[in-house]
């Protein structure tokens, strides 16, 4: 009974998913203090709420059979999903521990890029290599060249600190910190772990993102439940007393957030999640282009315009890199 979407509105969906992606994170400039843990809380509870309230709404006109039995007969692949949402969401937790100890710079070259190489290995494992080697070819092509585009936007940003002579501490990359970054990147593989074992096993795409969420949830709702009550700080996370504006920010993230992983989900199978998932690194422009609307880049110098743009145009060429994997 489930239906999915054609190449071309696959593809549309998947790169509005990733600006959806590359916008939400915004909110951090509005909290005024907030705690950003008490945003991850209700950005995966908001989600959690939303994604089971559409599944519910169109799974008697998607599935064959009811979401309980379509469940059990695929409980392997339904707890891959599980632990593969509460990676996602650990992961993204961790990523901002990771930039505060390293600076974006480092985060974004070293997390960022085995990151990438560990969901192209992840998604191409459950898929299968392409039959056309002139296909296998053109995904590594555009890993490299994504890997490339990040690394230039980091050095982008870190330029434009120095042109505007913000100062920043010098940091010490232990041993420590490097395995953090390590684990980082696994957690957040979490997103090709769940998505791919969904998409390769022929798993309903509404039920796939159903469970991401709940993974990502049940983990995030358990460790921050835990920092809560251990510091006192239920109060602050439900803004007793305060206003909710951070609480309300939460929700429209949460829509951004799975909204557009929803969207992503169900055109992996037209797709394959490995070119999902490398489209999905396009959300970093978006990051960017906020950026710019919030004045981050302005009076920078030729040095800096040169590789914002530069790493912008590279994830553009990654794109189309990817565009044209379909003539094979």
């Amino acid at each position: 009974m489930e239906t999915y979407f054609s190449l071309e509105m696959s593809m549309f969906l998947t790169l509005l998913a990733a600006a959806m992606w590359g916008s939400w994170m915004q909110i951090q400039k509005h909290l005024h203090g907030y705690p950003i843990a008490g945003v991850i809380f209700w950005l995966y509870t908001f989600s959690f709420i939303l994604i089971w309230a559409i599944t519910l709404i169109v799974s008697p006109f998607l599935l064959d059979r009811s979401i309980l039995e379509t469940s059990l007969e695929n409980i392997d692949t339904v707890l891959t999903i599980l632990v593969g949402g509460g990676l996602m969401s650990m992961g993204l937790y961790s990523s901002l521990v990771v930039i505060g100890k390293v600076g974006l710079l480092l985060s974004t070259t070293i997390s960022g890029g085995i990151g990438i190489l560990l969901g192209v290995f992840t998604s191409l494992a459950e898929e299968g290599l392409p039959k056309d080697e002139v296909a296998l070819t053109l995904i590594i092509v555009s890993m490299v060249i994504l890997i490339a585009a990040g690394f230039v936007c980091a050095l982008a940003s870190a330029s434009r600190d120095k042109d505007h002579k913000i100062k920043t501490k010098s940091r010490t990359i232990s041993v420590t910190v490097i395995l953090l970054m390590l684990f980082t990147a696994i957690l957040q593989n979490g997103w090709s772990m769940g998505t791919a074992a969904g998409t390769a096993r022929g798993f309903a795409p509404v039920l796939t993102c159903a469970y991401m969420a709940t993974g990502s949830f049940l983990s995030v709702a358990v460790i921050t439940g835990i920092s809560f009550t251990r510091k006192k700080q239920w109060k602050i996370v439900f803004a007793v007393g305060e206003r909710k504006t951070p609480i309300l920010m939460s929700a429209v993230a949460a829509v951004c957030h799975y909204g557009g992983n929803l969207m992503s989900i169900y055109s992996m199978p037209a797709l394959s999640a490995t070119i999902s998932f490398l489209l999905g690194k396009s959300a970093n422009v978006w990051t960017i282009f906020w950026g710019m609307y919030y004045k981050e880049f302005s009076g920078i110098s030729r040095k800096t315009r040169i590789l914002l743009w530069s790493g912008i145009g590279l994830y553009f060429v990654g794109i189309v890199v990817l565009g044209i994997y379909y003539l094979f």
